[in-house]
């Protein structure tokens, strides 16, 4: 059970859990992208969504039931991504919590 730097008396090897704690490091910075990313991509989402419904209500009297609808349609849309970017905002900072405590360690 014991490593070649056992042999010198200094204690088993540390470099295969440096190797596995830099892996974990590695992947969880490579979430941290992927999530940036996504949260990019649903606020520019909601920004285009937002004009959109800025245009419709200064356009005055909605001209049918089917605008209506459509405007109904765009708020909930909405609603649904401005909640998708508050948890992707809330799973980044948790990725950044957990990586700043993997780099601590190293």
């Amino acid at each position: 059970m014991y490593g070649a730097a056992d042999e010198d008396g200094l204690g088993p090897d540390p470099a295969p859990a440096w190797e596995r704690l830099d892996r974990a490091a590695q992947a969880a910075a490579s979430a941290l992208d992927g999530w940036r990313r996504r949260a990019r991509e649903a606020e520019a989402e909601v920004a285009r969504l937002r004009k959109e419904l800025e245009e419709l209500t200064t356009l005055g009297p909605l001209p049918s039931a089917e605008a209506g609808d459509e405007l109904r349609r765009l708020r909930a849309e909405n609603a649904v991504l401005v909640s998708r970017t508050d948890e992707a905002r809330k799973r980044i900072s948790a990725l950044l919590a957990k990586l700043a405590v993997l780099e601590a360690r190293r």
